[in-house]
């Protein structure tokens, strides 16, 4: 999955520092991240301080509000408003949009981008208290917006989820939904948390609501962060209890059905969704069942 990074190492741990010349920029215009494609855009990096004019690293260096992320390695990712930057003259440096970015190049650039996003959104939907209506501003100690004028503090809003592998065992069959959307393509059931229920019940109220299926056991199966809606998403087999007979929930899916393990076909695993279905695909899933 594309927080798989081996052999680098993620450092979540917040310890705020000054910028180096060798950190990464971290700089988003809506949904479209600043990246190096010298190399090509299958090969994208973040930009450094060196791929900017003398002009643009002093306005960088002299602004006093650059923001620590996290670090890969030993590399900082700091982040810098557009606006700080100005004008980008450099031809290899472009603005791509991040859907783009996680598909093309490799996981390590690929996580990157999807943590830098979901701390880019959640900064910018809290600059200001929910409590009071202030400015907030990062906090000095913690990954966190603060609001000096009534002490709120807020950190990053990560919302749990589930994806479920509905499967018939007894069948070696898998059930796969597609969403509305003309470009949708056929996935696993998932949903959100409510507030009040359990992960078990979430997968159980999801199956049922979507496709009208009751399933029985559920095992739970590998979690994924996903930084472009900012959410936790956690996998599960779940196996199929009664009828097979779907019915769709006419509002979120456009068709469900399914699949026998031989008709389905490889497919890339940068996602959880898609690593469940590729290991029913390859008949792993039976040891997850046990």
């Amino acid at each position: 999955m594309i927080q798989d990074i081996a052999p680098h190492v993620f450092h979540n741990e917040y310890t705020p520092r000054p910028l180096k010349d060798t950190d990464a920029i971290v700089c988003f215009d809506g949904n479209k991240i600043l990246m190096n494609i010298s190399a090509g855009e299958e090969k994208a990096m973040f930009p450094q301080l060196s791929d900017f004019t003398p002009q643009q690293q002093e306005q960088i260096f002299q602004y006093d509000q650059i923001q620590y992320l996290f670090a890969i390695d030993e590399i900082g990712y700091m982040f810098v408003p557009m606006d700080v930057i100005g004008e980008i003259t450099n031809e290899a440096l472009q603005f791509l949009h991040i859907q783009k970015v996680r598909q093309q190049t490799e996981n390590v650039v690929g996580h990157a981008m999807m943590v830098s996003h979901h701390l880019n959104t959640w900064m910018t939907n809290h600059r200001f208290c929910g409590r009071c209506g202030s400015p907030t501003v990062p906090h000095e100690k913690e990954r966190a917006m603060h609001c000096k004028q009534c002490g709120n503090i807020v950190y990053p809003t990560i919302s749990p989820a589930v994806a479920v592998a509905v499967v018939d065992p007894k069948n070696d069959r898998i059930l796969l939904a597609k969403g509305l959307g003309e470009f949708r393509k056929f996935a696993l059931i998932a949903g959100f948390v409510e507030i009040g229920e359990t992960v078990e019940d979430c997968v159980r109220r999801e199956v049922m609501e979507e496709v009208g299926l009751n399933v029985g056991k559920i095992h739970y199966f590998k979690s994924q962060p996903w930084g472009l809606t900012g959410i936790e998403m956690m996998g599960f087999f779940a196996e199929l209890e009664g009828d097979d007979t779907v019915t769709i929930q006419e509002t979120e899916l456009a068709e469900a059905r399914w699949f026998h393990r031989s008709e389905l076909q490889e497919d890339n695993t940068f996602s959880l969704s898609f690593t469940l279905i590729d290991t029913f695909r390859r008949g792993e899933y039976v040891d997850w069942l046990k």
